[in-house]
């Protein structure tokens, strides 16, 4: 932490006729909810920022002048995560010493997600040194009465948070009436139709050319042809990709225009979908956000909604069923060639990556073995790339022979690793009860003066507005710590988890030697990137940033 506040300094805390700077990100968002009105537009939460930032640096008073280091916003962007680019952005300059300071418009805009935001305001900034300022609720993190204010703050975020749900489940519900209504909900249309709304309801309708491409890769299918003669017949015809399609709004490449070849999984979307033969199927997934997860879980065909003959179809149904079959054939067999892979035979899968191209390193079986390779050797187009390989044995004898070498350079002894962790979650889980056991003796006392208060106010020695007012603030404070307890004990569980996982993971390296067989859980837990490249270069960067030497390069 010293070396990131001397760093902070020397960036940030400039001079300005003597007086401090605080190099400030204005961050507004915008999401897609429709009781978002104009009046929370980007342009108007910027405006108000430096109407708010031009009125404090007048100020002869001020403490510290305020600079504006950039902007960064997030339009269509939800509250409830964080996952947003302009956000992301941000915070990579907060990291990198550029800015020590954040102004929003009020706390919503910074986020609607009750612990995140709370973790961000409470524990990562104050971390960081970096001064947070909520322009319409009068919150400055470094004002002298900010401590006085987090009983307000968390109750907003809490409201924010209940909004945010709120709203999300009123779109659900609507979107469900429309489904089963007929209506299309998608944002965007299946590739060989577009979106029209016909009597106030949106329809599929078909636009001929892309259509006659739906017709074209479901018939050669369905006769016998692989998936990839037909990506290679479709790059030789120069027909646009999906992706491509929709930016040039045309079918084929024309001057000018890059012409990429279709990918596998494009050619198994379009024989999958059902709505080609003119039944309306949606609901085949549930998105996974509710829980805080990214992707989608795939439904049950009794959970679909299905309309019947909901707009004009471009295949027949024998057609898609034909197709169905050879996919249903094509799937199980993939299935038995993959089996197990995961832990025992591609360890690597998720942290190998092409060194020229950076994609990630796809897997086949060749001999009895696996090896790693990268598929855009085979492309047509431009973003061919070069042939390497390399077998999942190699990788292994390279990453365990590197690992031996890297502790040792370090001298990291792995059983004080072992302690040195479990030593960490005690801590962290015993904090978290002090702060539980804070809040109960907090609230009780709390209810011990309310109860004072109530004599008073019998005996007239309280007004009624007085009492009604220290009622009031109880049951706030009972409301916060409620909420604040539930996550407390949540934490607790992560974090009970989260040990048992880094348990069995130190377990597992404390048993590594020469022979052992790094399994992917291992692989992940110690390994942030590989790179091979073409000039039979690995480059592997450990996750271990205590090490003297966490990257590793090897002629293989």
């Amino acid at each position: 932490m010293a070396r990131t506040a001397k760093r902070y300094k020397k960036n940030t805390e400039k001079k300005v006729l003597g007086i401090p700077v605080c190099m400030a990100a204005i961050y507004a968002r915008l999401s897609v909810d429709s009781d978002e009105k104009k009046s929370e537009s980007i342009e108007t939460q910027v405006t108000l920022i430096k109407e708010f930032i031009q009125k404090h640096n007048e100020n002869s008073d001020r403490e510290y002048e305020i600079v504006v280091y950039d902007i960064y916003s997030d339009l269509g962007k939800t509250g409830t995560n964080f996952d947003r680019p302009g956000f992301e952005r941000m915070m990579k300059d907060v990291r990198a010493g550029k800015i020590n300071g954040i102004l929003v418009k009020d706390f919503s805009r910074f986020g609607r997600n009750y612990i995140e935001t709370g973790n961000y305001l409470e524990k990562i900034f104050p971390s960081m040194k970096v001064r947070f300022i909520s322009v319409c609720d009068s919150y400055d993190s470094f004002a002298p009465n900010a401590k006085n204010q987090e009983l307000s703050m968390n109750i907003k975020n809490l409201v924010n948070d209940a909004y945010a749900k709120d709203i999300s489940a009123k779109e659900r519900a609507a979107k469900r009436i429309a489904q089963k209504n007929g209506e299309y909900v998608g944002s965007t249309a299946p590739y060989g139709y577009c979106v029209e709304k016909i009597n106030g309801i949106c329809k599929l309708i078909v636009e001929p050319e892309a259509a006659k491409i739906v017709r074209r890769i479901f018939e050669e299918y369905a006769s016998g042809d692989g998936i990839q003669s037909i990506i290679d017949r479709l790059f030789e015809d120069g027909v646009h990709r999906i992706s491509d399609y929709n930016q040039y709004h045309h079918v084929y490449c024309q001057d000018g225009e890059n012409l990429h070849q279709w990918g596998n999984s494009s050619i198994r979307a379009v024989l999958n979908r059902n709505n080609y033969y003119g039944d309306l199927v949606q609901r085949k997934y549930e998105s996974r956000f509710q829980r805080g997860e990214k992707w989608c879980d795939i439904l049950d065909q009794s959970q679909w909604i299905i309309t019947p003959n909901a707009h004009e179809p471009i295949i027949s149904r024998e057609l898609f069923d034909k197709a169905q079959v050879r996919l249903k054939v094509a799937q199980q067999k993939a299935t038995k060639t993959t089996v197990g892979w995961e832990e025992d035979e591609r360890a690597f899968y998720n942290v190998l990556y092409c060194g020229d191209c950076k994609r990630k390193m796809c897997t086949r079986r060749y001999r009895g073995n696996v090896y790693y390779f990268c598929n855009a050797a085979w492309y047509r187009d431009e973003r061919k790339c070069s042939h390497k390989s390399i077998s999942e044995e190699k990788l292994q004898k390279i990453v365990r022979s590197e690992l031996t070498r890297q502790f040792q350079l370090s001298d990291l002894r792995k059983k004080d690793m072992s302690a040195i962790s479990s030593a960490v979650f005690l801590t962290k889980i015993k904090e978290i009860q002090a702060e539980i056991r804070k809040l109960d003796a907090d609230m009780e006392r709390r209810s011990e003066k309310l109860a004072q208060a109530f004599m008073q106010y019998k005996e007239g020695e309280l007004s009624k507005e007085a009492y009604i007012e220290m009622k009031d603030d109880r049951n706030n404070w009972k409301v916060f710590c409620e909420e604040r307890k539930k996550s407390l004990e949540q934490t607790i569980r992560k974090l009970e988890k989260q040990q048992k996982k880094e348990a069995r993971f130190l377990r597992s390296l404390l048993e590594l030697d020469g022979t052992t067989r790094i399994n992917a859980e291992l692989a992940e837990s110690l390994i942030e990137s590989m790179y091979l490249y073409g000039d039979n270069r690995l480059e592997i960067n450990f996750g271990f940033k205590g090490a003297v030497e966490y990257l590793s390069l090897i002629h293989i």
